[in-house]
């Protein structure tokens, strides 16, 4: 089957959960970006990938899991990178074409519509195994792969959005707030009142469906794992610098007033 046989392909290049999407189930709901040229004409499938990287039972000191890690755009972007060129390999006559972040797919919600996991109502994918922790991935490809798809949400507790202090209002979430360039005393009051570094894992830690998420197997998170910033520190492929390291240094001064 070509399921199998692209799956054994992925699980070589160290992309172990995989699902399939039919094109024409989320071709209505594409985001406008630049990438969308890059798309393959005649796209078919949606081969979704994704990489879980929670590192330790415990939590990262003021920080997000997501930035306790190396950069998941390069991390990953090699990782998709790779597959595609032994996709290539194996089916030569086709287009195989990777998108990591910058996408013009709905990646939570074909995720969810290829059964990798549910919808959760603060936006994220829940996988059974990873819970919420994991960042998605997708090569789209001109080559027909026969899915069977249906859309997938949470149990809907509720305990997400009491947890969040913005009550799951994406205008005001903190993980954005931590990233802005610019911020009023008010602002960085709110995250200073939260323990709040870089990103915002409350919503994560509140969902029972990440009681017992498992830790990622990918080496290059496990070995570049840190557990909190340091002023001078190299920054070099961390998620918190793309902003500049002027943003997190401010963060952590107002953290330790």
């Amino acid at each position: 089957m070509i399921k199998t046989t692209i799956t054994d392909i992925l699980s070589k290049t160290g992309i172990k959960n995989v699902g399939f999407c039919a094109f024409n189930d989320v071709k209505e709901h594409l985001l406008e970006c630049r990438a969308k040229e890059r798309l393959p004409k005649n796209s078919k499938t949606i081969i979704i990938c994704v990489f879980p990287y929670k590192v330790k039972e415990n939590e990262p000191k003021f920080l997000s899991r997501y930035a306790a890690i190396p950069d998941y755009h390069t991390v990953c972007g090699e990782m998709l990178s790779a597959a595609c060129k032994k996709l290539k390999e194996k089916y030569p006559q086709n287009e195989f074409e990777y998108f990591c972040d910058n996408s013009p797919i709905p990646e939570v919600h074909t995720a969810a519509v290829s059964g990798l996991g549910v919808k959760g109502d603060n936006g994220l994918l829940i996988t059974k195994e990873y819970g919420s922790f994991v960042f998605l991935g997708e090569i789209v490809t001109d080559l027909h792969i026969d899915c069977e798809n249906e859309y997938n949400e949470c149990i809907h507790c509720g305990k997400c959005k009491t947890a969040c202090p913005v009550k799951l209002d994406k205008t005001k979430c903190l993980s954005n707030l931590s990233q802005k360039k610019k911020l009023v005393d008010r602002e960085l009051k709110t995250l200073k009142q939260n323990n709040i570094l870089w990103g915002c894992d409350i919503c994560q830690n509140i969902c029972p469906m990440n009681k017992n998420a498992q830790k990622t197997y990918i080496n290059e998170f496990i070995n570049g794992y840190r557990n909190e910033y340091s002023p001078g520190e190299d920054t070099a492929n961390r998620p918190y610098t793309w902003r500049g390291e002027s943003v997190i240094k401010r963060n952590y001064d107002n953290l330790i007033k």
